[in-house]
């Protein structure tokens, strides 16, 4: 992504401080810093810390190991400092420099607790705020090099999967964990970063969040695999539900419902609707064929640079469904001691209406 959309983005985060009364908003690595300035750091014990002002006069401070990353982001002085130095003295005389001592302070919410207290501590006079405000609604609308990146990962994962399912009858007497660890090697070697999943066979799989083990994949069981990754930032979140070897009528019967209740979430996500008509729409069906008891969470979430961003799809959610909005439609059924079933796609909302990102089948696939 090129710079001039981080410099976008952190001039009109600027603007809104300089309207809300915002003297100074600090940012940790996180998906804001991310949204902001495109780095991809990870958190741990090294200060790094991004510093925004309404006049813009703007810096970063990072150890010299991240120098590297940190470079190319688009603010007036970069501060580096060595192990072994005071990282946090060093953050405090630039924010007195700055003569924020009694001003209003914003930090995302990420910001951990052993940088957060001594902020305080040094500050004491100052108002120090949550300024997730300044971002999280500008997220909720991808621009056009968003959507793009976004497009990318969800073929890139369409193409894993299809690439590690392809070993049908393999996979038999193989781990979840060996699946597992298959497809994130698919996903890597295509580009995609951060591979994460549930993989769950048979019983397993009516637990929506189930943690990946050593269940042997077995006939006569499904095979649900819900999972994610990011490329350049941009999450993919997908999950199909196979079986091995002829599945019962039972499990045809839920799946074909689980499928038509995926097809009317996606039906709902249109502009002019709210989000929680998306949510209605799938969950209403589920009802009326008799196992609304059985689908136990929200039809779908925001997705962006995190995996699960908000707003969600649910019950409640009354925000309007507009252009550049992007977010998962995942109904489920899930029977306990039994099975479970899960189809989710990922939507977002173009200029020409809903978007399907994800293009492998929804059409069970029995692996005999």
């Amino acid at each position: 992504m090129e710079n001039t959309s981080f410099l976008r983005r952190i001039d009109t985060v600027e603007k809104r401080m300089s309207e809300r009364g915002i003297d100074c908003f600090l940012v940790f690595p996180s998906s804001t810093i991310k949204y902001l300035s495109g780095y991809s750091g990870k958190a741990d014990e090294r200060l790094l810390c991004l510093a925004l002002f309404p006049n813009g006069d703007s810096f970063i401070i990072a150890n010299k190991l991240y120098e590297p990353q940190v470079k190319d982001i688009p603010v007036k002085e970069l501060i580096l400092w060595n192990d072994g130095e005071n990282a946090m003295e060093l953050l405090f005389n630039a924010l007195r420099k700055r003569g924020i001592e009694k001003s209003v302070i914003a930090t995302d919410k990420s910001v951990p607790g052993m940088f957060l207290i001594p902020l305080y501590n040094a500050f004491p006079e100052a108002d120090i705020r949550l300024g997730d405000s300044l971002v999280d609604d500008l997220r909720v609308y991808k621009d056009e090099d968003e959507m793009e990146l976004m497009m990318t990962a969800c073929r890139k994962a369409a193409e894993a999967l299809k690439a590690t399912i392809e070993k049908g009858r393999y996979w038999i007497g193989k781990t979840e964990a060996e699946f597992m660890g298959q497809l994130s090697l698919e996903m890597t070697n295509r580009g995609l970063t951060l591979p994460n999943m549930i993989v769950a066979v048979g019983a397993n799989a009516a637990a929506p969040h189930h943690i990946t083990g050593q269940t042997v994949i077995e006939e006569g069981k499904c095979l649900l695999v819900d999972f994610g990754g990011k490329f350049k930032n941009y999450s993919t979140d997908m999950t199909r539900t196979f079986h091995f070897g002829e599945p019962c009528d039972e499990f045809k019967k839920v799946y074909e419902i689980v499928l038509e209740a995926n097809r009317l979430g996606k039906e709902a996500a249109r502009e002019g609707n709210l989000l929680q008509d998306v949510d209605r729409a799938a969950r209403g069906y589920i009802i009326k064929m008799g196992y609304g008891e059985y689908f136990t969470h929200r039809t779908g979430h925001g997705i962006g640079i995190d995996g699960h961003e908000g707003p969600s799809a649910q019950e409640g959610e009354l925000t309007p469904i507009k252009e550049g909005m992007a977010f998962s439609v995942e109904p489920g059924i899930y029977l306990p001691g039994k099975f479970g079933v899960r189809i989710e796609d990922q939507v977002l909302m173009t200029k020409t209406g809903a978007r399907i990102l994800h293009d492998f089948t929804r059409e069970l696939i029995i692996i005999k």
